[in-house]
């Protein structure tokens, strides 16, 4: 499968079509064993698989697309079964990968490291994936686009620094009534 470049908005347009297709609402924080549960409810070839820490070295997590498998290691598991920001962001991240269809053994490990340096291809895949997963966690809506980086930590349970992030984004992008608009066109 060739990659495919997407552009912000249809990330943010297929993030928030997931969230709402796995039956999160818009105002609520996502919850990590609901969506494992519904991932594996809505694709059975999906399967999550917890890890010893230390066992994927420094990634947090890995997406293999050929076994259609989340590796998890047991600490970032249970920091985000706890609702820790960092971890749900991991997450949400490596869902990214899997239902952008990224092809690959594709790591959450610290960004920038020797991979994305040389690949413009792995480089775009683990863009996407955190474009996806701030969209993920907090969708574009007129009522989100209300609040600030403190509000949307607190209660979209994502670290502040992802916040700071994604309000950025909503700040800088398209109205919410547009994304919505070009969503309706989209084959998700």
């Amino acid at each position: 499968m060739r990659h495919a470049f997407l552009t912000d908005v249809q990330i943010d347009a297929r993030a928030l079509a997931h969230r709402r297709g796995f039956g999160f609402h818009d105002d609520e924080p996502i919850d990590a064993l609901t969506l494992l549960e519904r991932l594996a409810a809505r694709y059975p070839e999906f399967s999550h698989e917890r890890v010893a820490d230390g066992s994927l070295g420094e990634a947090e997590a890995q997406w293999d697309s050929r076994e259609k498998r989340l590796l998890i290691p047991e600490s970032v598991f249970q920091a985000a079964r706890r609702g820790e920001g960092r971890a749900l962001m991991t997450l949400a991240h490596e869902v990214g990968h899997a239902l952008l269809g990224h092809e690959g053994h594709l790591n959450r490990a610290p960004a920038g490291g020797r991979a994305e340096r040389v690949s413009a291809k792995l480089r775009s895949m683990e863009y996407q994936a955190r474009r996806y997963a701030a969209a993920f966690l907090i969708p574009d809506t007129p009522a989100v686009r209300l609040l600030d980086a403190t509000a949307l930590s607190k209660h979209y349970r994502v670290s502040m620094s992802a916040a700071i992030v994604r309000h950025s984004e909503l700040r800088s992008g398209e109205s919410a009534r547009t994304l919505l608009l070009r969503q309706a066109g989209l084959d998700i």
